[in-house]
């Protein structure tokens, strides 16, 4: 991954080209208003619609970005719909995932809809059977299961604290005598 699109959506020109459509390439950098990828392999994608098919990005970040049968790293955008997709983190207004694979979704809003994830903290979560390790939400629409919620995470995390605490405590007693 060494080229940029060169038309001219290098990340370091200061024109921004209308559209890229990168097919089948390895690039470093693409930077366009609308971006169609297709089994290719993006270090750096920025843009304002983004849609990727059978694709891996490192970092995107886009305004509106749909991810069908692709791979993401990094992803930030108003709104994020992914399908059949591996997430590593996503963070934007609006993040949706459908039979997808999400690390950690931070948004506003949240949708699941047959989808697992790790961490998600959102306002709003709607789910329809999906599972999540953790989730930290103000609302929490359909079924979903969880290993924490938001009462089990803050249980936890409470609870870890006094155990360390309580060890630090007994460290400090027993070393001065």
């Amino acid at each position: 991954m060494t080229e940029s699109i060169d038309v001219p959506t290098n990340v370091e020109d200061e024109a921004r080209a209308y559209a890229a459509d990168v097919a089948q390439a390895s690039v470093s950098n693409v930077n366009a208003e609308m971006v169609y990828l297709t089994r290719s392999a993006v270090s750096n994608l920025r843009g304002e619609q983004v849609d990727t098919h059978l694709s891996a990005v490192n970092n995107l970040r886009a305004d509106n970005a749909e991810a069908h049968v692709s791979l993401l790293n990094i992803a930030e955008a108003e709104t994020l719909h992914v399908a059949n997709s591996v997430v590593m983190a996503a963070r934007g207004q609006m993040a949706a995932a459908h039979r997808s694979a999400v690390g950690v979704t931070v948004a506003d809003s949240a949708e699941l809809t047959d989808s697992g994830s790790g961490v998600v903290v959102a306002s709003t979560v709607n789910a329809t059977a999906s599972r999540s390790l953790v989730v930290i939400a103000n609302t929490v629409n359909g079924p979903m299961e969880t290993v924490l919620d938001t009462r089990g995470a803050l249980l936890a995390g409470l609870s870890a604290g006094v155990a360390v605490g309580l060890i630090l405590l007994l460290r400090a007693m027993t070393r001065r005598k």
